[in-house]
């Protein structure tokens, strides 16, 4: 089954959009089994939808981009996209939750409103590089 995401079909079981909703399900609901793990869960998928959402954006613009390394893809980005507040934010996002993602025992993890904003973050940048993709 296909469904719609930002004007294009994709399949809609890996949507960015429903990896982003899982997230916020991860932050919207208690759950006593998953209490430890929910954090670094809605981290992992938020990084992970950031991530595929700048991939869609240089498969298109500049396919050869997808062999350097993801900070080098962040670093290049306002020079296709241009200087968007929204992709700014969203390599802050990507630098904070792959830390969160990495992190020793002795760190402190990424509070509640944290994961909140970065995954708000995570939908504007979805809708930003789908606008620049129409």
């Amino acid at each position: 089954m296909l469904a719609l995401e930002e004007g294009r079909y994709v399949s809609e079981r890996l949507t960015v959009s429903k990896v982003l909703d899982e997230a916020q399900r991860q932050l919207d609901e208690f759950d006593p089994t998953t209490s430890g793990a929910w954090p670094h869960a809605a981290a992992a998928l938020i990084r992970q939808s950031l991530e595929r959402t700048l991939d869609v954006f240089w498969n298109d613009k500049a396919p050869g981009m997808l062999e350097t390394s993801a900070r080098d893809r962040w670093v290049c980005l306002p020079a296709y996209l241009g200087d968007k507040p929204e992709a700014r934010e969203a390599d802050f996002a990507w630098t904070a939750l792959s830390n969160a993602c990495h992190h020793r025992a002795y760190e402190v993890g990424l509070t509640q409103d944290e994961l909140r904003g970065h995954l708000a973050t995570a939908r504007d940048f979805l809708k930003t590089v789908a606008r620049a993709l129409a």
